[in-house]
């Protein structure tokens, strides 16, 4: 991409204009608590500083909630899996999604981006690849100072006289933070980790990998690799192996056929995101329950990414029913036959399971799921649908049984992929961020008021800032209003 570093800079001094113009960032109007022996407490903590924590930070500020902190495990410029675990070239999203704007439009990837480039080569962009996703991102949290504090990793959730206690792992060791609200911006694993096949349990950690985690590829050279699963995230990195000069690379997947569609495209639009949540809890487990079992098709670009490859193989109708190891090789026991080869790589997807989840596993009995308030339609059954959060309107984790918890559920704010059936896919994806954040900050701006009514009804009582001040009139004209 070409860079024009004077387009750049003048984009930064019109979008700080234009904030100005918003009032930008508003005075903090939330009535302040302290701990139980006197100690600071945020209003929000913010896990998670990737697209969807820092569209958050954006709307809290904009709204004048400005105590809060934004945690992130990762390295600085590394948020969210763009240049760590994603591995596809472009962005499923087509170019034209404006990002995490919350209503700036020149906070959009194509102001960024159309800003440092020609019309040609905007027009010549098909889709948007990740890294240069990853700098928009990086210039996000600069221009508007985002204050993401990195490589710190939420350990522990209690609560404690109202207030939520976080301890934190961080560079230089653990430490504790008091906060209000707890918003967990965490990303796709984060509600049960990753989903691995029970036959893996016995196979030594050195010869599989999912591909949520980190993979030496170069390590693979010259070796045979097998790939579990269909979808976008096994085909990326099954592509990957194979530049990377593995021998043989075999694609395996339960369907008989090669999935050719992604329903979830077709509900990318505003109703659907906006409404989704206001729908009777039938109508959304139909809607979820429908787009995963037609089961997700990957992304053309990266299907074609493979064809090049005499060595790539596709295996179809071949579920896996057993594995067995034996000197350091791994044999997959098929539907269809058994492969063996050097290493496998799964591309399995994300558990559904909050008592995998290690600081949510205290209270993990307590949280309110699908399949405890309801059950689900004989056509449509789902033991993983049944297993996501029930949540609030404002993606607030509910009380299993009335009464025992709702000191602490209420204060924490799942914002990640498990909200989806909940709230459709606006914690998650591209297309519903901006809509997603504006929901949660609403819903935060309306607690930390009613919770303070009292005294901003004081405030009012107490208000005497005149509006005139005696000089408004004549010497002589009477301050009762008879002239």
């Amino acid at each position: 991409m070409k860079q024009e570093k004077s387009g750049l800079v003048a984009l930064e001094r019109q979008i700080r204009r234009e904030l100005k113009y918003l009032n930008y960032p508003t005075e903090n109007w939330v009535k302040p608590v302290t701990g139980p022996k006197g100690e600071t407490v945020l209003d929000v903590a913010v896990i998670g500083g990737g697209m969807c924590g820092m569209a958050v930070a954006f709307g809290l500020t904009r709204e004048g909630i400005s105590n809060f902190r934004i945690f992130d495990a990762g390295d600085e410029g590394c948020e969210g899996p763009w240049v760590t675990t994603a591995r596809m070239r472009t962005l499923r999203s087509p170019k034209r999604l404006p990002g995490p704007h919350m209503g700036l439009p020149s906070l959009t990837f194509q102001s960024w981006y159309r800003t440092q480039v020609d019309d040609e080569t905007w027009e010549a962009l098909d889709h948007i690849p990740r890294e240069t996703w990853m700098e928009y991102l990086r210039w996000y949290r600069h221009v508007l100072n985002i204050p993401i504090e990195n490589n710190n990793t939420l350990k522990k959730i209690t609560p404690e006289s109202g207030i939520l206690r976080l301890r934190i792992a961080g560079p230089e060791g653990e430490f504790e933070v008091l906060t209000r609200r707890l918003v967990l911006a965490t990303g796709r694993a984060a509600f049960g980790g990753v989903r691995v096949p029970d036959v893996f349990k016995d196979v030594p950690k050195e010869l599989y990998a999912h591909t949520e985690e980190m993979i030496d590829f170069a390590a693979l050279k010259g070796k045979n690799v097998l790939v579990v699963g269909g979808a976008a995230s096994a085909v990326d990195n099954a592509a990957v192996a194979l530049e990377h000069g593995a021998r043989e690379v075999h694609l395996l997947m339960r369907s008989e056929t090669i999935p050719r569609l992604n329903k979830f495209k077709s509900i990318a639009y505003a109703g659907f995101l906006r409404g989704y949540y206001f729908l009777e809890d039938e109508m959304r487990w139909r809607f979820l329950h429908h787009g995963l079992s037609e089961r997700v098709a990957a992304p053309r670009r990266s299907m074609l990414r493979l064809k090049e490859y005499p060595n790539f193989h596709i295996h179809t109708g071949s579920g896996i029913r057993n594995v067995k190891v034996e000197a350091q090789r791994v044999t997959l026991e098929t539907d269809k036959g058994a492969l063996t080869g050097d290493f496998v790589i799964l591309g399995t997807g994300y558990a559904i399971d909050i008592k995998q989840q290690p600081e949510l596993a205290d209270f993990a009995d307590q949280i309110l799921l699908w399949q405890d308030c309801f059950t689900p339609p004989a056509d449509c059954p789902s033991d993983e649908l049944g297993r996501f959060p029930y949540l609030g309107p404002g993606f607030e984790f509910l009380e299993k049984e009335a009464g025992t918890a709702s000191h602490l559920l209420g204060q924490i704010h799942l914002f990640n992929a498990a909200t989806t059936l909940s709230h459709a896919a606006v914690s998650s994806d591209i297309p519903g961020v901006n809509i997603g954040a504006d929901r949660l900050v609403n819903a935060l701006s309306i607690q930390f008021f009613t919770e303070g009514a009292d005294a901003h009804l004081e405030d009012l009582y107490a208000y005497d800032d005149p509006e005139l001040l005696g000089d408004e009139w004549r010497v002589g004209d009477s301050a009762t209003g008879h002239v």
